[in-house]
């Protein structure tokens, strides 16, 4: 599996794509001559086009804005290393300089700056970025009111350095800026047939109402109204995955589409997937299943496509409304979530590190209020298990249900974001370890 490199100019560009609609391809090219310092700009890549592209509504490359390539502090510049404050740590970040020489950029021009960043350097966890050019000052202004710059912290010392304004790759990947309305540019509001919504909204209010299954069960729940769910058909959730140089979607499941409910049905009746999910039945039992859970707020259901061939079904859940709800002391926003990959072609790491950390994402970039997510693999399933530990999640505590011993794992926005586990490292084989700071 062929991974993108940083250009030089000597190599092919690295390849960006907005997710859908837009799907526009974006080429980031070193335009410096050979030997001089890298100079990237970031341009309309027409042999990148497949035809489905939608012209953005704002325009974000600008032929006149370059940036450089990271660069590391003098030695004589490094604080000491018992310095942590966050000065110090500012400091220590990698730096990066945007220059323009005509009119400043637009917020959503820089922010596309900021998604090459943290594309090509995906494991930085922020960087310096020095603004030169005309209006900067107000330029940084705006970044700042977005949260996608946030100011340089102050230094104990006032002739201690503090130029340059931070971007930091967790408020990046939970949307700050993005550039085509409220929702994070990876989550969008769209129709079955891809067009975006028309009209924009405030965030889902919130107001508490009890589920109530009296006098059937003596059982009764207080939790948050849920907003309604996507349309049948509908891309939910979209992001271009650049070591496998194609999109990684989720489609809220139609269960009246004869194609999705023949998929279902497949797949539930494939031996490897009913041993795990115990869900084999006919076309009408399966029809059934999905339309009482099309009828519950608390589940969406959703395919899982890469561009565009669909390989694997999700099911999120409220925890606080679900069986897991009983067995924590669950948050009014948790999330949860169960998985099968229906498609064995599209199984091993390097598939897997793009699907389970957009499926992650999306809980966290649907609904801000949402602060854990949780699960409950069987307690003895250490490939699941290993994932998880990868993408930020820990052990809870064990839980004994009815069919079978689970581990609860969690993981909360803080930590999933400061991880941004949204990069593949090479490994062909997922182990326990393959995250340092996974288990804290």
């Amino acid at each position: 599996m062929s991974q993108q490199t940083r250009p030089t100019a000597a190599e092919e560009p690295f390849i960006l794509k907005l997710p859908h609609p837009y799907l526009t391809a974006y080429a980031i090219v070193n335009d410096a001559p050979k030997g001089n310092p890298t100079n990237n700009k970031i341009r309309i890549s027409s042999a990148n086009t497949t035809g489905k592209e939608v012209t953005p509504p704002v325009v974000l490359h600008n032929e006149d804005v370059s940036f450089s390539d990271i660069g590391s502090p003098s030695q004589d510049s490094v604080p000491p290393k018992g310095d942590n404050s966050s000065w110090a740590r500012a400091r220590r970040s990698p730096h990066v300089t945007i220059t323009w020489n005509q009119d400043r950029p637009t917020v959503p021009q820089v922010w596309l700056i900021a998604y090459a960043l943290v594309s090509l350097h995906p494991l930085v966890e922020n960087f310096r970025v020095i603004l030169s050019g005309k209006d900067s000052k107000s330029l940084a202004h705006e970044l700042y009111v977005t949260g996608l710059f946030h100011p340089h912290p102050k230094p104990s010392r006032a002739e201690a350095p503090q130029d340059g304004h931070l971007l930091f790759r967790g408020t990046f990947w939970q949307g700050a800026a993005s550039p085509f309305g409220a929702r994070p540019v990876w989550a969008p509001h769209l129709d079955a047939s891809g067009k975006p919504a028309s009209r924009q909204y405030p965030p889902f209010p919130f107001q508490n109402a009890p589920s109530t299954q009296f006098p059937a069960l003596p059982r009764h729940t207080m939790h948050p109204v849920r907003e309604p769910k996507p349309e049948p058909g509908s891309i939910i959730y979209s992001r271009w995955i650049p070591h496998l140089k194609e999109h990684f979607t989720m489609v809220a499941l139609d269960y009246t589409n004869d194609e999705h409910l023949r998929l279902f049905n497949k797949w539930q009746n494939d031996p490897r997937v009913a041993a795990g999910w115990n869900e084999t039945g006919t076309l009408d039992q399966h029809r059934e299943y999905l339309r009482k859970l099309h009828e519950d707020p608390h589940v969406l259901t959703m395919f899982a496509a890469f561009d565009d061939i669909l390989f694997a079904y999700f099911e999120v859940y409220w925890a606080m409304e679900d069986h897991m709800g009983a067995h924590y002391q669950s948050s009014p926003y948790d999330r949860g979530r169960h998985s099968l990959v229906g498609d064995v072609r599209f199984r091993g790491p390097y598939r897997v590190s793009a699907w389970w950390s957009g499926l992650m994402h999306y809980m966290f970039l649907d609904e801000p209020r949402t602060w854990n997510l949780v699960g409950e693999p069987a307690a003895t399933s250490r490939t699941v298990l290993a994932y998880d530990f990868a993408h930020g999640f820990h052990v809870e505590k064990l839980m004994d249900l009815p069919h079978k011993r689970s581990a609860l794992m969690m993981v909360n926005r803080e930590k999933f974001f400061t991880l941004s586990p949204f990069t593949w490292n090479g490994e062909k084989k997922i182990r326990p370890s393959l995250d340092a700071g996974a288990k804290l």
